[in-house]
């Protein structure tokens, strides 16, 4: 049942390795490897297996740095595999998630630092199992707790921020963790947070190199053996991507976008993109519409492949680009995920300048009053405390570099699961160049000052490419979600309000307050935009919790 909810991940073969002491198992989505080879991955006689999800682009002591030295690139299957087992993360950059069964049944995990591919653990009584999606470790060992403390952490800061997930007793694998599993036992082998990936002390870092990292980072991630393709919104990084694939030629490549109605974002026409060179004349490019309906019908599966509620409104249009890269005949998919996070992109890192406390960045004083009242004092102080507690300590830094740091983790990692498990649901793999090629160790050279300034974000990156996209040197970023304050407001507000009316009792069962519910709603019905931001995760959870029980 645990390896049926993870078939999705694997269209092209699975297969399971193991006894009663251990197992290994594996759904196999053929990117690189070979079609002949069995899974899990094993050598020719060898009593060790290898559970393998990702990509290893380059080996080498210099492999995650600016500018590295000699690399080699393994071949697929095994030989990633292997190198993951063997090699420091200091010397792979790839996307991966590994689990090995070794001969006497132990079994050795290993995640990559950023955390671009996921891996979760529970622990039991009975033993301790590993996946790469929390779905499938709910049908191990019986039915799991929910956190209340981790719901009230979600709707104060739309994550959870102690590193625990919603359930008792299921973990997130660390980024750049390496464990040993032995008789139910956990052992800490190493750990390498995204959050050391910030450099000490700054430097100045000029355009030039910036560009020629994208370049090397673009170069690793094209190897692939199927089908590529390319996510278009419009916005500054993923018009770099398409512009250096049409510098160097590239033909014949299959593009796609989501266009949420009345944003102006995602891209009909790749004529307005303006791109250096021809070749992107022979590109196939798709669009897709998408409206408030089709946010609010998206929820339920958003939910079930995520394993959790979330905040985010582009979790449904995520998943609409995904169902279109599968039907565009892709399997790979490059995707601008990370370089808001690697070179501070997002418009509210403007506000930073003045802020005096990292936490007043995560919650208004508006938004705090209403989510009080919905969880009450208790709970709402003990979540205050908790992302406290999570946040880096100032170390005489001023608040931009604070969140700067917290955000490599606790904003990129939500990102990163939402690519993974909403493309996966697809049988298409996500990569990401901004995480690549040394790009992450650059960008943390600059200080929070160097790339938020004048009233812009990502100053570096934009100086980068200013000859050749010129248009995006004063581009307002547009966000890639939903507009709420519109989409569930005017006359879908009736609609909005029945479908969260119809999840009351599930979420005063989890400790929201009835009358703080009740306001919510009485309040949708005369057409007050201050609760729009807490309906979207109240859906959610809502239907997270009906597919729970249902």
């Amino acid at each position: 049942m645990a390896l049926d909810k993870l078939r999705h991940r694997g269209p092209d073969g699975f297969g399971v390795v193991g006894d009663a002491r251990s197992a290994v198992a594996m759904c196999r989505l053929r990117v690189r490897s070979r079609r002949a080879d069995t899974v899990p991955f094993a050598a020719p006689d060898s009593r060790t297996a290898y559970a393998f999800n990702g990509e290893v682009y380059a080996i080498g002591l210099d492999a995650r740095s600016p500018e590295g030295g000699p690399l080699k690139a393994p071949q697929g299957g095994l030989d990633e595999a292997e190198a993951v087992d063997v090699q420091r993360p200091t010397e792979l950059d790839g996307i991966y998630a590994l689990v090995r069964r070794t001969a006497d049944g132990s079994l050795g995990l290993t995640r990559d630092p950023i955390g671009i591919k996921p891996l979760y653990l529970r622990r039991d009584r009975a033993g301790v199992a590993v996946a790469s999606e929390i779905p499938a470790l709910l049908e191990l060992f019986g039915p799991a707790s929910i956190r209340p403390e981790a719901i009230a952490q979600f709707l104060l800061f739309g994550r959870v921020v102690d590193g625990g997930t919603f359930f008792e007793n299921i973990e997130p694998v660390a980024p750049g963790a390496r464990l040993i599993l032995r008789d139910g036992q956990v052992r800490r082998l190493a750990i390498g947070p995204a959050g050391s990936l910030l450099a000490r002390p700054r430097a100045s870092v000029r355009p030039a190199r910036i560009r020629a990292a994208v370049i090397r980072a673009l170069d690793r991630v094209l190897v692939s053996d199927r089908p590529l393709g390319l996510a278009l919104s419009g916005g500054l990084d993923s018009t770099i991507l398409a512009a250096e694939l049409s510098s160097r030629g590239m033909s014949d490549l299959s593009t796609v976008s989501v266009l949420p109605r009345g944003n102006g974002d995602g891209v009909r026409d790749l004529a307005a993109l303006a791109l250096p060179g021809t070749s992107w004349r022979s590109w196939r490019h798709r669009s897709i519409e998408f409206g408030p309906n089709d946010l609010l019908d998206g929820i339920p599966d958003a939910v079930r492949a995520l394993g959790e509620p979330t905040a985010m409104t582009s979790v449904p249009m995520y998943a609409a680009l995904a169902r279109l890269a599968r039907e565009s005949g892709i399997v790979v998919l490059i995707i601008g995920e990370g370089a808001d996070e690697v070179f501070c992109g997002y418009r509210s890192y403007l506000g930073l300048a003045g802020a005096t406390k990292a936490a007043d960045f995560y919650l208004t004083a508006e938004r705090a009053a209403l989510l009080r009242d919905l969880v009450g004092t208790q709970t709402y102080e003990a979540a205050q405390e908790a992302l406290a507690a999570a946040l880096p300590a100032p170390e005489g830094r001023d608040v931009g570099e604070v969140v700067r740091e917290f955000e490599q983790e606790h904003s990129l990692e939500p990102l990163l699961r939402r690519a993974d498990h909403l493309l996966m649901a697809e049988g298409v793999e996500g990569r990401t160049p901004f995480l690549h090629g040394g790009l992450p160790a650059l960008a943390a050279l600059l200080p929070f000052g160097a790339l938020v300034r004048g009233g812009q974000t990502k100053v570096p990156l934009r100086q980068a490419y200013a000859a050749e996209l010129p248009h995006y040197v004063n581009e307002v970023k547009k966000p890639f979600r939903a507009p709420v304050d519109v989409w569930l407001t005017g006359h879908t507000a009736p609609g909005v309000r029945a479908e969260l009316a119809r999840h009351r009792e599930r979420l005063a069962g989890v400790g929201l307050r009835p009358a703080a519910l009740d306001s919510v709603l009485d309040r949708i019905a005369a057409g007050d935009a201050a609760v729009t931001g807490v309906i979207f995760p109240l859906l959610t959870l809502g239907a997270w919790l009906e597919w729970l029980t249902g």
